[in-house]
């Protein structure tokens, strides 16, 4: 995988490779690490992933797939009205959990189609 671009201007800014790019963004994407962490990994800018993101279309606004509700919410007693808007907010979360995992499944899937190689480990491997 080519780090830069082959350019014929001396500009002072880097130029990396679309194919770098998508290295970096996937890693981000599939990965545990936060943006600063794969900032300093990859030793690029502080704002270059974010915009590599947003240059690539990639939603990556939501902090985390499901946001839990508080304990204390629980601890309560809930009215029958209040347990089922209680009910459907989870189901939609759930429903959006779902799609952001299929999400990933399938952008793996075209990673490994892509740059040809093997992200996902067989489950009977130790």
């Amino acid at each position: 995988m080519e780090r830069y671009s082959k350019t014929s201007s001396s500009k002072w800014q880097s130029k990396y490779s679309e194919e770098f790019k998508r290295f970096v963004c996937n890693d981000f994407l599939t990965g545990t690490l936060t943006k600063r962490e794969i900032e300093n990994k990859y030793n690029i800018g502080h704002t270059r992933l974010t915009y590599w993101l947003k240059e690539m279309g990639f939603d990556y606004s939501k902090p985390s797939i499901v946001s839990l509700p508080k304990m204390k919410d629980y601890t309560n007693k809930l009215s029958d009205k209040e347990g089922q808007e209680s009910l459907y907010k989870l189901k939609i979360e759930l429903q959006e959990a779902r799609l952001l995992a299929e999400a990933y499944r399938k952008m793996i899937e075209i990673a490994e189609q892509e740059f040809k190689i093997k992200i996902v480990k067989k489950s009977n491997t130790k």
